[in-house]
């Protein structure tokens, strides 16, 4: 066993409650108390003490919410989500492509034109022929619900003018019916599919760039929807099972895995259940995609977006095809965890949940909900819901976001405090790789209510403020709530597992500004120190 002294440990209980020293082994706590009565009552049993020097402690910070293998891969790929201009995004891309061989294709991350100060205009075709028409360029957007593509990648995908997308989804067009090569929600896939799939190896790479980076941002586990995107549910949760553990050449990481609602008969079919254990990878509720993004206008809002009376936003499921789906995931004793960003597309899926409850003691996830009335959450009051926020995307959407949708927006945006005031609990993540998996960032959009062009500016809708407490319990007991581990994560007390995040600063008495840089000296993931400053 190891005796962690010396350092102030946050148990997160209650505001107020810390111990100083922690006596732990590989699977938990055994005790917290002083060094010197952990010492007396434990004596031999004690391998190894290490000193923290006065850090602080939190239990290992979970995010609630994200892709871990579009993240590695994100991270592996040409990415454009740190650029603030167009000029620079384009030049990436071209610096990129004369490195290319001949007729080889270029899948390109992360474009976000929000950022862009020169010029925030979306890309379309043109843009990337401008750059090359004998390599096939595809550039994802940051929020994965629109590509654009090149005279190259649209010729060999032998999409033409006037077509139309059936389904959830849009193949962009102009007035007069030509192609602008911009694809939304589920037609970013004709373009996608033409990619080949990415090999075992490959997988497992990018999920080994993903957990490593993870550590260094103080992440022990992660809640991730990964299950239909790369080799289908069976190939690819045996990348999970084969990377994540603590055997050797394992990875320590505690990781649950949505279920995508295309793999429920391959779920159905397996030998897995819910919350199926392979020690350290698990499998929980089902996904479902409601709707679209604010950035692409195909949120479905209760108000048309301003200057387009008829456009509403999108509805990837129809209504019967998504209450079908309802059922069928209770049929196989799955809650849902649900896509949703605009207020009408709250208010349908609420109705519809309201019909077919999950299990007791289950909860169906929220997802996003950045955008909602006061009405909605009285209609939803009682329903056995848990809220999956994401604070950064307040930062990084405003004030955009309430351009796109204009003075009808919905009145309740980012409602942190009004839904737990509701009473319902919320779970905090960062949908990596659409935003950083800093857990400091969000936990500093949460507190501060300012969003990332301008840090120190104006404080949008601050009534729904959280304490810091009620921030880092998003990342701690929040995100054991929503995997069903609240009697033993998301605490530093005994019988709760031994993870933890060691941090240079104290989050509870920096300035408000400096949350967001707190640094992180040390991850732990079951008494075993993964990542350390160096």
């Amino acid at each position: 066993m190891k005796l962690w002294t010396n350092g102030l440990f946050y148990t997160m209980e209650n505001e107020e409650a810390t111990v100083e020293s922690v006596l732990a082994n590989e699977t938990e706590i055994i005790a917290t108390g002083s060094a010197d009565q952990l010492k007396t009552q434990y004596g031999d049993l004690i391998k190894e003490e290490i000193d923290l020097k006065g850090a602080t402690v939190l239990p290992g910070l979970v995010d609630s919410h994200l892709h871990l293998l579009w993240y590695g891969q994100s991270l592996a790929r040409l990415n454009l989500n740190q650029q603030n201009s167009r000029t620079a995004a384009l030049k990436m891309i071209a610096d990129k492509v004369v490195t290319l061989k001949p007729d080889e294709w270029l899948f390109v991350e992360g474009y976000n034109e929000n950022m862009w100060e020169d010029d925030g205009r979306g890309l379309t075709y043109q843009d990337l022929d401008q750059i090359s028409t004998l390599h096939p360029i595809l550039v994802r957007r940051i929020d994965y619900h629109n590509v654009v593509i090149n005279s190259p990648f649209i010729k060999k995908i032998q999409l033409k003018n006037h077509q139309v997308f059936e389904g959830g989804g849009e193949i962009d067009l102009t007035p007069d019916g030509k192609l602008t090569g911009i694809l939304k929600d589920e037609a970013t896939n004709l373009a996608i599919d033409a990619f080949p799939l990415a090999t075992p190896a490959e997988m497992e790479n990018y999920l080994k760039i993903a957990i490593e980076d993870l550590w260094s941002k103080g992440i022990t586990g992660g809640h991730s929807e990964d299950l239909h995107y790369f080799n289908g549910f069976t190939g690819t949760l045996k990348t999970f099972t084969d990377v994540v553990g603590n055997k050797e050449n394992q990875l320590p990481f505690r990781a649950h895995l949505l279920i995508h609602n295309a793999e429920l008969a391959n779920f159905n079919q397996s030998n897995e259940t819910f919350l199926s254990n392979h020690s350290w990878v698990e499998l929980g509720a089902m996904k479902i995609f409601y709707d679209g993004t604010v950035g692409s206008k195909t949120a479905l809002m209760s108000h048309s977006y301003p200057n387009e009376p008829t456009q509403f936003g999108l509805q990837v499921q129809t209504d019967e095809v998504f209450e079908t789906m309802v059922k069928d995931a209770r049929k196989a004793e799955l809650p849902v965890a649900i896509h949703i960003l605009g207020d009408q597309a709250f208010e349908n899926v609420i109705t519809t949940l309201k019909k077919y409850p999950p299990k007791v003691g289950q909860l169906d996830r929220m997802i996003h909900t950045p955008w909602l009335r006061p009405d909605l959450l009285k209609k939803a009051s009682g329903m056995p819901l848990l809220f999956d926020l994401q604070p950064q995307f307040m930062s990084s959407d405003l004030p955009w976001a309430l351009e796109v949708l204009g003075e009808t927006h919905p009145p309740l945006a980012f409602a942190w405090k009004s839904i737990q005031k509701a009473g319902f609990a919320t779970a905090g993540g960062s949908d990596a790789p659409v935003e950083i998996p800093n857990p400091f960032y969000g936990i500093h959009a949460a507190v501060t209510r300012t969003v990332s062009s301008d840090l120190d500016g104006k404080h949008y809708f601050p009534e729904e403020a959280l304490s810091r407490f009620e921030a880092i319990r998003l990342y701690t007991v929040g995100s054991a709530k929503a995997c069903y581990h609240e009697t033993t994560r998301g605490m530093i007390k005994p019988g709760f597992v031994s993870d933890f995040t060691i941090l240079k600063d104290n989050p509870f008495t920096v300035f408000t500004k400096e949350l967001r840089t707190i640094k992180v000296l040390k991850t732990v993931i079951a008494n075993q120190i993964v990542f350390s400053i160096k």
